[in-house]
């Protein structure tokens, strides 16, 4: 027998949708959204909405029901199950696997949580030119001559947070200072 744990405030109406379960799968769907409500009721799932409303509620009610349902079997109906659960919610993922490995229980994760999908945007680089120091000292370069911060962020092609360590850290040393022509520019300090 399968039980198939589904949460649906992570994964959204479209993935709920998209499971598949036989007659003898008993699915548990844990929101509070009526579009998902109509579609358990179409797909025979039991809907689940009665836990607080709050970050994290649906997961430790899941949480809550697998326990209480693995204690409730025998010892022959827990290696007759498998629980399966339906969320990228890294967290609960781990808790509910810890749960099903406490019991030596089979279990199996649905969906890889999104923590787990590794995608690298384009925009950012792996090699060494992005390293703290290497950007510090390219941003330190930049402002031989007089310029605005957003303008050399820019032309270093960097993201905001890594420009802005690199910029406090120079502006903390005293290399550069805002610049007399305007207070929106900086330049090396001792140009000035």
């Amino acid at each position: 027998m399968r039980f198939i744990f589904v949460d649906a405030e992570n994964i959204g109406l479209r993935a709920v949708e998209s499971i598949t379960a036989s007659v003898s799968d008993k699915v548990f769907v844990f929101s509070k959204n009526d579009a998902v409500k109509a579609v358990c009721e179409r797909n025979l799932f039991l809907y689940i909405s009665s836990y607080p409303s709050g970050s994290n509620q649906a997961d430790f009610y899941i949480i809550g029901n697998l326990v209480g349902m693995i204690a409730s079997l025998t010892e022959q109906q827990r290696e007759a199950s498998q629980f399966i659960l339906y969320s990228q919610d890294n967290s609960l993922v781990t808790a509910f696997e810890f749960q099903c490995k406490l019991r030596s229980i089979k279990h199996d994760i649905a969906l890889k949580p999104k923590t787990q999908i590794q995608v690298q945007p384009k925009s950012q680089k792996t090699d060494s030119s992005t390293t703290p120091k290497i950007l510090e000292q390219r941003v330190y370069e930049c402002f031989k001559t007089e310029q605005t911060t957003e303008s050399v962020r820019k032309k270093l092609k960097q993201p905001k947070p890594d420009f802005t360590r690199a910029l406090n850290s120079l502006i903390k040393a005293n290399k550069i200072q805002r610049g007399s022509k305007s207070k929106k520019t900086w330049v090396h300090a001792n140009a000035v």
